[in-house]
């Protein structure tokens, strides 16, 4: 439970998106949503890379990799808000194929 209310701390700002006062360009939403699929892949590949590197998981004093990864998957499988729109990831799971892919790619266990 620790584990999942740290990587809700650590993964919201991601997640949710900025409140808006008036509906946005159908051209900037369809921007915008790229540019934050584009830094949550990011994220990714530094979370990966600092597991890979060995280092410790940032802000979260006492979390294994491991519980840091099956947190982060099960927020995305029950987040109504994710995927973005025109995203290549059409559903949490493919986002958790995705982070697993990751993993898998530099050696890394997938803890599922």
């Amino acid at each position: 439970m620790r584990a999942l209310a740290l990587t809700l701390i650590l993964a919201l700002p991601f997640l949710a998106s900025p409140a808006q006062s008036k509906p946005l360009p159908a051209d900037q939403e369809s921007h915008d949503d790229r540019l934050e699929e584009q830094v949550w892949k990011r994220l990714i590949a530094q979370r990966v890379n600092q597991q890979k590197t060995g280092q410790k998981i940032p802000h979260a004093v006492g979390l294994t990799w491991e519980d840091y990864w099956i947190s982060t998957y099960t927020l995305l499988r029950h987040s109504q808000r994710l995927p973005w729109k025109g995203s290549e990831l059409k559903t949490g799971e493919d986002m958790v194929r995705y982070i697993k892919a990751r993993l898998k790619a530099h050696g890394l266990p997938t803890y599922e």
